[in-house]
């Protein structure tokens, strides 16, 4: 599976129950409750074991974002989140090579949202709707 030079991850325990999936396969995918509406392509939180929208007014989001939301889902659904990897989505316009930044009810730009109290790194643009997720940035402003 995948392509070449790609990354793949190993699953199953056994000798011959394996399989090599790339990235953003199943194996980066993980399932929680939707605390409230949610939209695909949008970063969440993990707040009381339910998926929430970052909020970039909400100081207590700091350090928590948590992946991007691969399905759209109602409150009290499942919602698959992609943590890590390349996520594709039809929403996705941004241009090739640009950082990408967290705004209200998580949505993803290319330019850094004004106001609120946090500026949260989403990843990095690529073409045909994909990013790398790269949450690992975050300041709070004074």
């Amino acid at each position: 599976d995948g392509d070449v030079g790609d990354l793949l991850t190993k699953t199953g325990a056994g000798a011959t129950d394996y399989a090599f999936l790339p990235p953003g396969s199943s194996a980066s995918f993980e399932t929680y409750e939707a605390g409230e509406n949610l939209s695909s392509g949008r970063v969440v939180v993990i707040d009381s074991l339910t998926a929430i929208y970052f909020q970039h007014t909400n100081v207590a989001h700091a350090g928590r974002a948590y992946g991007v939301t691969k399905t759209s889902a109602t409150a009290g659904n499942n919602v698959t989140i992609q943590v890590y990897g390349v996520i594709q989505d039809a929403a996705f316009g941004f241009v090739a090579d640009t950082t990408l930044w967290v705004g209200a009810d998580g949505e993803i730009f290319n330019t850094q949202p004004v106001g609120g109290v946090l500026i949260q790194r989403a990843g990095v643009a690529s073409e045909n709707q994909r990013m790398l997720i790269d949450l690992s940035i975050y300041i709070i402003k004074n």
